[in-house]
Formats: C-alpha cells, sequence, structure tokens
C-alpha cells in the first residue's frame, strides 16, 4: 500500500458515517433505534408501575402487621394488668387475714397474760398469808 493509499483509505475511515452510508439505510437504523427506545421506555413505565404496586402491597402490609402487632401488644397489657389486679387483690385478701389472725393472737396473749398476772398475784397473797418469814 501507498502511502496515497492509506491516506486516501484513512480519510474515509475518520469520515461520518452520513458521508459513507447511504440515508435510507442511516434512517432504518435512526427507526430501529427509536423503536428500541419506544420498547425500553414501555419497559420501563410498565416496570414503574409494578414497583408503585408493590410499593403500596407493601405498605398495606406493613400496615396491617402494625395494626396486629399493635392489638397483641394491647391484649398483653391488658392480660398483665388483669393478671396484677388478681395478685393485688389476692395479696391484699392474705394481709386482711393476717391482720385478724394477729389480731386474735395478740387478744388472747393479753387474755393469758392477765391471768398469768391474776396467778401470781393470787400466787403472792397466798405466800404471804402462809409463809413464817413474813409478819402478819
Amino acid at each position: 500500500m501507498t502511502t496515497a493509499h492509506k491516506k486516501e483509505t484513512g480519510d474515509m475511515d475518520n469520515k461520518p458515517k452520513i458521508m459513507t452510508k447511504p440515508l435510507p439505510e442511516i434512517l432504518d437504523e435512526l427507526e430501529n433505534y427509536i423503536k428500541r427506545l419506544d420498547e425500553a421506555l414501555r419497559l420501563t413505565q410498565a416496570a414503574a408501575k409494578e414497583a408503585r404496586e408493590a410499593a403500596a402491597q407493601a405498605k398495606e402490609s406493613g400496615e396491617r402487621a402494625a395494626d396486629a402487632a399493635r392489638k397483641a401488644a394491647e391484649a398483653a397489657v391488658a392480660k398483665v394488668r388483669e393478671e396484677a389486679a388478681k395478685a393485688v387483690d389476692t395479696i391484699n385478701k392474705r394481709i386482711s387475714t393476717f391482720e385478724s389472725d394477729v389480731s386474735i393472737f395478740k387478744d388472747k396473749v393479753n387474755r393469758e397474760a392477765m391471768i398469768l398476772d391474776q396467778s401470781f398475784l393470787a400466787s403472792r397473797e397466798k405466800h404471804l398469808k402462809e409463809s413464817p418469814f413474813f409478819e402478819k
């Protein structure tokens, strides 16, 4: 290849396609490119629509799950409150019974102490009367 031939073919390689391809072929390529763009746009729009629908479904599912969790938590809190109220009631009844038992025991101890005091006093009186060591 001669330098002149290389220069000539090199110039052909650097020329824009519009200068080297027939116009109907360029127009066909443009039409195909536009069709591919239209299809890509349609697919993108369909994907966006599906994504919006999926997001709406996810939001709804999340709201249902949150509502279910809230209801379960409220039920658990109500059950704990009910059990705590029962426990407090039971403890109050036991305290009341204990207070009553303590009061009864205290009364018995006081009666026994008084009986003992009376017995000691009676013994003392008897001892004083009968003892030969005390003057009468």
